[in-house]
C-alpha cells in the first residue's frame, strides 16, 4: 500500500522477518547488530524480565550473528543511543540515493512507465496490422 502511494523508504520492524519468510519481500534487509551480552542486559532493563525470560525470548529468535550474516547492510548497536542515531542517518541515506535503472523498473514509476510503453505498443501493432 505504502509502494503505491509513492513512498521510497518503508521501514518494517520485524525482529522475525527471516523466521517469517518475509525477507524475500523486502530489499535491502537492515540488521540492527549488537553482542550477545549487551542484548540480555537491554532486554532485561526494557522489559524487566529475568535473565531466565530474557533468554529464553532471546533463543526464540534466530542469532543475531546468522542475521548478520543474511543481511545486506548492518547497523551495529554497541554505542549509545546518539550513535545508533547516527549510523542509522547514514544508512538512510545509502538507501534513499537515486535509483539505479533496474530499481527504476521496479519502482511504482517504472512500473507505471512499463504499463503505458506495453499498452501504446500494442495500440500502435493493432492500428499498423488493420
Amino acid at each position: 500500500k505504502l509502494w503505491m502511494k509513492g513512498h521510497k523508504v518503508i521501514v518494517l520492524d520485524a525482529p522475525l522477518l527471516f523466521e517469517a519468510k518475509i525477507d524475500k519481500w523486502t530489499k535491502p534487509i537492515i540488521v540492527v547488530w549488537v553482542d550477545p551480552e549487551t542484548q540480555l542486559r537491554r532486554l532485561m532493563a526494557r522489559d524487566r524480565t529475568s535473565v531466565e525470560e530474557a533468554k529464553n525470548r532471546i533463543n526464540a529468535q534466530m542469532p543475531l550473528d546468522l542475521k548478520q550474516s543474511k543481511a545486506d547492510i548492518v547497523i551495529d548497536n554497541t554505542g549509545s543511543l546518539e550513535d545508533l542515531d547516527e549510523s542509522f542517518r547514514k544508512v538512510l541515506a545509502q538507501v534513499t540515493k537515486p535509483l539505479t535503472w533496474s530499481e527504476f523498473g521496479l519502482s511504482r514509476q517504472g512500473a507505471f512507465l512499463a504499463f503505458i510503453s506495453v499498452l501504446v505498443g500494442v495500440l500502435i501493432c493493432r492500428k499498423t496490422l488493420q
